[in-house]
């Protein structure tokens, strides 16, 4: 049975998605390109439910492209006050299959599966009053989705964007930052691009430095420090920023690419029996090795468990444990009272013993 709306009907503040970890299926509202090679994709669900999220936040989607089942984590560039559709601001990257498939093929009514939110590279999680955000290329889309939740909020944090592009014909929103730095008091925003082939750009010139930081943003140790960007732009700014003394604790960090994660230390297990893995759903049963994973177990015997970042990052393999122990090495994926209420990420949880999994 569908439900009828009226136009512009908006559905009670608990029809939510709140804390819901299964997938659901949204529909391409619209795309709106940005620059030759990034683009935004509204989302929004058929049944007009509101999708709840902290600004800076990612989701992760799913889609069949090729025959073969593929996700990805991309963060929200809407604010969460504007909760009845998700955006995602993508470049088209040469070797990217999911980006690729964004730009090439998806059109206006197709579907995808969403999953999350999840993440904590978030002012919400890490409140202050003063806030400096550092983002070069793609990586403006936690900040925008901060900045707008600003200024929708009318919220009086004091917040420093400090934007590189490579030159002016590749910068994001900014006619959007524009807007936003003019209409509020608390809002600065300061556009640099490392080259300005015609000489006519306004603003900075160059790649982030020392110069250009303390320049811009004089009281740069007194904020807390968001960085999003490309993985060689934010080690250097993460080391930048240490050298001109802000303190660790504040400065955190946005990527979905990780380095390599060394295997686990385990002892000689020659001839040590393993760890029996049930999957009480499917009815299966494998032994693995010492120092293998839930998703490792789960591939030995075709169960497929929905997975991208595999470093217990993006929390797509999140599951309900039955019984037993496990060691989960994540990196964020999960919160401490999603492990207490019993969920693992399979991609980073180690069995101690027998375990039991909802799968």
């Amino acid at each position: 049975m569908s439900t009828a709306f009226a136009p512009g009907a908006l559905l009670h503040d608990h029809d939510r998605w709140d804390d819901d970890p299964s997938p659901r299926m949204l529909r391409c509202a619209r795309i709106v390109a940005r620059t030759p090679q990034i683009s935004t994709f509204e989302f929004v669900s058929d049944d007009r439910r509101a999708l709840p999220r902290a600004a800076g936040q990612y989701v992760t989607v799913s889609a069949d492209i090729d025959g073969e089942r593929v996700s990805r984590c991309y963060t929200v560039s809407s604010p969460p006050t504007r909760p009845y559709s998700v955006q995602l601001t993508v470049k088209r990257e040469a070797d990217g299959v999911f980006s690729r498939w964004l730009h090439d093929t998806l059109r206006v009514g197709d579907r995808l599966e969403l999953s999350g939110p999840a993440g904590e590279f978030s002012t919400a999680f890490h409140p202050s009053e003063r806030v400096l955000l550092l983002a070069a290329g793609v990586g403006i889309t936690p900040m925008i989705a901060v900045l707008e939740a600003l200024h929708d909020l009318g919220d009086a944090t004091d917040a420093v964007l400090l934007h590189n592009s490579h030159d002016p014909s590749s910068v994001v929103f900014e006619r959007e930052l524009a807007a936003l730095a003019e209409g509020n008091d608390t809002i600065r925003v300061v556009q640099a691009v490392s080259v300005d082939p015609a000489g006519t750009w306004a603003g900075p010139v160059g790649r982030l430095d020392a110069d250009m930081l303390t320049q811009h943003v004089p009281d740069l140790t007194t904020r807390e420090v968001f960085v999003c960007g490309p993985d060689a732009y934010m080690q250097h700014t993460v080391a930048l920023l240490g050298e001109l003394g802000v303190p660790a604790e504040r400065i955190h960090v946005e990527s979905f690419v990780l380095a390599e994660i060394a295997p686990p230390e385990v002892n000689d297990t020659a001839g040590a029996p393993g760890h029996t893995v049930h999957f009480a759903r499917s009815g299966k049963s494998v032994v693995i090795a010492e120092g293998e994973t839930v998703l490792q177990a789960a591939k030995q015997v075709g169960i497929r468990i929905m997975t991208s970042c595999q470093n217990g990052l993006c929390g797509t393999c999140k599951i309900v444990k039955i019984a037993g122990e496990v060691d989960i090495a994540h990196n964020g994926g999960i919160r401490q009272r999603e492990i207490d209420a019993g969920k693992i990420l399979a991609c980073c949880s180690r069995p101690k013993g027998p375990v039991e999994v909802d799968v």
